[in-house]
Parts: structure tokens; sequence; C-alpha cells
């Protein structure tokens, strides 16, 4: 066994002796038939290797799962109005709102526009509800607002409303009726932009032939009774006569005054309307014009003084509008309206809200909304879409020529001494130069 191995053994030398031999032989031949190779360069150096700079490779990206693309804030824009105004009401008019609302946002896919209706007076009426919230609650303000003149007018004094001249310009630059200018207007400043005109007009029958009494005599002749608010505190209705007969209701000085020989004009007129039945004593029931308006709607009255957009509003057959009655049947008509206010806010709230309002106010919308909504154009350019309407001419006459109402001041001034005069008139308590002598010792003197 031993023996086996140690043959086995010398076996594996001589064969490793034999490949060695070989592989010296062509190593040897390698040399004689070619080139020696640079060992130098295939061995590795002593010298320091050369590290690649850092500083000067540039990084490798890493990516991204989104693009880097700048991302818009949204923005919400919270708007109030009374219920006659909602757009989600679905009426025509609502739905037109509603609609033009949507095509703003389509324009800005930011912004986010929040409608909240509130009642038009009381408690958490418009301009109480903006009160509370523009010192308790100035989170949920609005940042937009629609207000008829009066409340615009207190709002603005009472700083809840910003002034616009410098964000929007100048209305008596564009194509606003001139009421409409003085509509937007507070102490010399743009205080809101107009959207719907209203106008102190004559409802009556047009089921015949016959032409609306344009004058105090043709009413007298008329022997139809005359609806109107005689005991309204504000007085409106007998100012309108008076200021129709030319009377100036403010002098160069910015004081009160009242012509008393005008004044008594109007008020001999109310005592041959009263004996010609024309304004029955019972008118002194009436003190807001809704409660005269029902009266023409009872068939109460013939006739009705009242507002425009009182008249458009509802659903009385067979009646239109014409100017009101003057002494001498000249065109006058006082004017009231509503207009969109902007919330002192951040600049860039301001500014959108702006941009809305312009674009609610745009003619080519108004013309189409105001016919549906019941109120009048303030701007000219919108006055022909009203071409088909019976009162078309009637408007052509009044709108350009049309006053604003006076201020609440003065309406807190004269209104409830006036009422008091004309229903001591109409109720024949007093003659009247008797009540006009009371009148006037009770209006502060110039």
């Amino acid at each position: 066994m031993m023996e086996q191995i140690k043959n086995n053994s010398q076996k594996k030398t001589f064969f490793r002796l034999i490949i060695g031999i070989g592989l010296l032989a062509l190593f040897v031949f390698g040399i004689s038939s070619c080139n020696l190779p640079d060992l130098v360069n295939l061995l590795p150096s002593n010298s320091p290797t050369d590290l690649p700079d850092t500083a000067a490779a540039s990084p490798t990206p890493i990516p991204s799962a989104t693009p880097n693309v700048p991302v818009l804030q949204s923005k919400t824009l919270i708007v109030w109005v009374p219920p006659q105004f909602d757009p989600n009401s679905g009426t025509t008019a609502g739905n037109l709102f509603l609609s033009r609302l949507d095509e703003f946002k389509s324009r800005r896919p930011q912004t986010e526009i929040q409608i909240r209706v509130k009642p038009l007076e009381g408690d958490y009426g418009l301009l109480e509800s903006l009160r509370i919230t523009g010192s308790a609650a100035p989170i949920i303000k609005p940042d937009l607002i629609a207000l008829p003149r009066s409340l615009m007018e207190q709002a603005f004094r009472e700083g809840l409303i910003m002034p616009l001249d410098d964000i929007y310009g100048d209305l008596s630059d564009g194509d606003w009726f001139d009421f409409a200018v003085d509509l937007a207007r507070v102490e010399d400043s743009t205080t809101g932009i107009p959207f719907a005109g209203d106008l102190l007009t004559l409802a009556y029958k047009n089921d015949n032939e016959e032409s609306p009494p344009p004058d105090w005599e043709s009413i007298l002749d008329s022997q139809k009774a005359l609806a109107f608010p005689a005991s309204d505190s504000r007085g409106l209705v007998t100012l309108a006569l008076y200021q129709s007969l030319g009377g100036e209701l403010v002098d160069e000085t910015g004081s009160y005054l009242l012509s008393g020989d005008l004044m008594l004009e109007v008020l001999s007129y109310y005592q041959l309307a009263q004996a010609a039945g024309v304004m029955p004593y019972w008118l002194t029931q009436f003190e807001t014009d809704q409660q005269a308006w029902q009266s023409y709607q009872d068939r109460q009255s013939t006739l009705a003084l009242s507002w425009s957009s009182i008249i458009l509003g509802s659903d009385s057959a067979n009646t239109s509008l014409a100017a009101i009655p003057t002494k001498e049947g000249k065109a006058f008509s006082y004017a009231d309206g509503w207009v969109w206010c902007v919330i002192p806010s951040d600049l860039e709230n301001e500014r959108v809200a702006v941009e809305l309002a312009d674009f609610l106010t745009a003619e080519s919308y108004l013309s189409v909304w105001g016919i549906e909504a019941g109120y009048l154009p303030v701007q000219l350019s919108a006055l022909e879409s009203w071409s088909e309407m019976s009162y078309y001419s009637t408007l052509q006459q009044l709108l350009p020529s049309a006053v604003l109402i006076p201020g609440n001041d003065l309406i807190a001034e004269f209104g409830p001494e006036i009422r008091n005069t004309v229903i001591s008139v109409l109720k024949d308590q007093v003659e009247p130069e008797t009540a006009l002598a009371a009148l006037m010792e009770e209006i502060p003197a110039p």
C-alpha cells in the first residue's frame, strides 16, 4: 500500500516538471519572435494617483415626481346680496346672475365665489350685518356687497365701504346716465358701481285707448283715485312735485332750503285733488310704497305713483308706466337704484372684488338681466334693449333727465315735517296756507 502511494507521488512530480519546461519554451519563443511588451506600463506605478476634482464635477440631478410649476393660490370672494338678487332663486334673472358668476370663475379658475343672502333691513340686514362682521367677525365679512343708495350712503360715512376713485376711476367719463353717476357718489367720492336703476313713475291701466294723464289738470279732470304713500316719513312724492316746479333743496353754500311759494302750489294741488276725490283722505293710511301699490292692485285706486321696480316686478295685468303728472306736463322723475360696493380688505382682494363688480355691470349683461329683474338701465347703451316695451318712449324721456332722490340727511330734516303737512291738508284739517306756515316754522332757515 505504501509502495503504491510513493509511486503515484513520483508520477505527479514528473508531470509537473514536463509542464513547466513546456511553458518556459513557449515564453522563450515569444521573446524571440515578438517585441517585448512595456512591462512598466503594465505594472502599477509608485506615484500617487490623481483623484477627480469633486468641486468641478456636476451633481447628478435628483429626479422629481412632479414638475416644478408655480402654484396659483386660490382666493375666495364673499358676496352679499338681498333676496331679490339671489342667484339661486330659480327665476330667470337669478339664473342669468348665476351664469354670469360661473363665467367669471371660468376666467379666474383660482377664484371661488360664495354668495350670502341677507335681508334688506332689520337686525340681520345688510347694513347691520356689515357693522357686526366689520368689528367682531372680520373673517366672514364680505368683499363685495349690493346696496341701495340710502344704505350705501350710511355705510360709506361709517367707513364700512371704500372709495373707488383710485382703483376704478371716474364714472362721468363713461356711458352712465347722470343719475347713475350721482347714485354712486357720496361727498364727491365714487363709492360704488351702479347696476340697477329705479324711477318714480305713474302706473296706469293700458287696456283702453286712453293716454295717461300728463299734468295736474288732467289728473283732476279724470276723477280717478291716485294712490301714493301720503304718510311716507320721507315725503318723497311731495318733494318730487316740488322739484318738478323748479324748486331747490340746497343753496350754493350747501345749506338746505325750501321755497314757500312753490311748496304752496303743491299743497294747493293736494287740496283740489282731495275735493275732487282724486286724493281721498284714506291715502293718509299708506306709509310705504308697497301699501299704495296694493291699493292699485286691489283696484281701490285706478292710478298710482310708484317706483318702476315695484310696477315691473309685479304681475299686474294691463298695467304700464308713464311719467308722473306735473303742473305743466314737463317730464320729471326721481331716480334711485342699487350699486356694488367694495369692502376694505387687502389690496389683492379689493382688486379682484372691483374686477368682479365691473364684470357684473357690463352693458351686454345688464341689458338682458335688467329686463328680467325689473330694474331699469343705468347706461345709455343698454336702453336700446328696452325698445320693444310699450313704455320705451317714456324711458327715453325720463332716464337722461332723472334727478337722484335727496340724501339721507335732507330727508331726515324735511321728510317728517312734510308728511305731517300733507296729512293735515288731505284730511281737510287746515288750509294750504296755514299748513305751509306751520311747515316753514319747523324747517330751519338756511
